[in-house]
């Protein structure tokens, strides 16, 4: 997140300082309309208490308490999160209990600072969790639990991982999404939906990007961070991604997208399978985002991506522009 936090000012978790996540009070239907009033918990734990969790498909536990998952469920420390941690170690949007067809649920890490952990692992990518799995998140530890097995499981993409401590220079197609107007957003949708929307979507953009054989880096609140080393077919999955992202453009939420391409250092920890992407080409993929939003454009284009690409995609030229911290100026396109 340092680099997130640097190039655009800690936009995504700065902005969520004044939004809600989640309401204080929450509605679910057991056979009649029944209103749960959420109320300050023990151990610094403010969120929705059901005493019936048999009634439920899936729940989460925590010393002796029940906390319902009906759908999309967000934790963090902002106070109307769905379900609330007080504490300085928990990011204001920390994580998602992304809920799909099927019954499967995933658990995917908003950026956080300090990290969401699933059975003592940090997780880096969006995980499926199983009846029993252990989330701890700011030293607050969750039982997940589940009724029912789900119908579906999704496959997971593994992406290649470098030796301990070493780095490489790797010519990489680098990609950033990011959600447009979040804070607006957020305050005009209920809980439950922007909750169900923003958690739809990192999925879409996740299944997308790995479908066309890409790695996802980093998730970064309302965005994401992709990359693909270069090669042979490389070009034609950049192609190919845009034309999906560009087709998941036309439902909500509004979003942009720019892709570049540059050398990139790749440098790796394999016990925990994380893989940090660094250089000024990384830092100049996020300035590029920052300047489509001021354009008003909803996808970009490097000068140096589009002499890659050729005729695989249309693009119009947009400009040449001065990068804060870069010397030069950038040809940029719109596609």
């Amino acid at each position: 997140m340092c680099l997130h936090q640097e190039i655009r000012g800690c936009n995504a978790l700065a902005e969520a300082a004044g939004i809600a996540f989640s309401r204080e009070c929450e509605r679910f239907s057991l056979k009649s309309s029944l209103v749960l009033v959420c109320q300050q918990a023990a151990f610094g734990i403010s969120g929705f208490h059901m005493g019936l969790a048999e009634e439920q498909e899936a729940w989460l536990e925590r010393e002796g308490r029940t906390y319902a998952l009906q759908g999309n469920c967000s934790i963090g420390r902002a106070p109307l999160n769905t379900v609330v941690l007080e504490s300085a170690q928990v990011s204001r949007l920390h994580a998602i209990l992304h809920s799909e067809r099927g019954g499967a649920f995933w658990l995917v890490d908003l950026g956080s600072s300090n990290g969401t952990f699933l059975n003592s692992r940090r997780i880096h990518a969006p995980v499926h969790v199983r009846n029993g799995d252990r989330i701890t998140i700011g030293g607050s530890t969750f039982i997940f639990r589940q009724s029912r097995s789900p119908s579906t499981t999704q496959k997971r993409i593994t992406p290649p991982i470098t030796a301990q401590g070493a780095t490489e220079d790797v010519p990489c197609w680098l990609l950033v999404a990011d959600i447009k107007s979040f804070t607006s957003l957020s305050r005009s949708l209920p809980s439950d939906k922007l909750a169900t929307l923003v958690g739809s979507w990192l999925v879409t953009c996740k299944e997308n990007i790995e479908k066309h054989r890409g790695i996802v880096n980093k998730y970064l609140g309302d965005g994401i961070l992709a990359y693909w080393p270069d090669g042979e077919s490389t070009a034609q999955n950049i192609g190919n991604v845009i034309a999906a992202l560009k087709q998941a453009q036309t439902r909500e939420p509004e979003f942009r997208f720019v892709v570049h391409f540059g050398l990139v250092a790749i440098g790796g920890v394999s016990s925990v399978r994380e893989e940090t992407i660094m250089g000024s080409e990384v830092n100049l993929v996020f300035r590029l985002e920052k300047l489509i939003a001021a354009l008003g454009e909803g996808c970009g284009l490097s000068g140096a991506a589009r002499a890659k690409l050729g005729d695989l995609v249309t693009a119009r030229y947009l400009g040449d522009y001065k990068l804060k911290g870069f010397e030069g100026k950038y040809a940029l396109f719109s596609m």
